[in-house]
């Protein structure tokens, strides 16, 4: 009995290292009403324009929302400075302002 349950606990605990490879940012974390997306999925407009506004920005997770019957992509991210901070896009790469 005892040798099961150290299988179990084994099995358990090498099963929790078994992670995706994806960084942190690959990834957007759930907030409001959005749909999380991974990075590769945001429009290369919104990406190229967020690059140019936040350089040194670090820990990005992006989510997908709908705002008046528009796509709007938020990201959520550590400005240089650490300081959190949200931006939104439209699927063009039109900026909507910081939060």
């Amino acid at each position: 009995m005892k040798t099961i349950i150290l299988a179990a606990c084994m099995l358990a605990t090498v099963g929790s290292f078994a992670t995706p490879k994806e960084s942190l940012s690959a990834y957007a974390v759930k907030s409001g009403d959005g749909q999380h997306i991974p990075a590769s999925e945001v429009p290369r407009p919104v990406k190229q324009d967020y690059r140019a506004r936040y350089p040194n920005a670090t820990n990005t997770r992006w989510e997908l929302e709908s705002e008046h019957g528009m796509k709007v992509y938020q990201a959520e991210f550590r400005k240089a400075n650490g300081q959190k901070a949200k931006a939104e896009w439209l699927a063009d790469g039109t900026f909507l302002g910081e939060k």
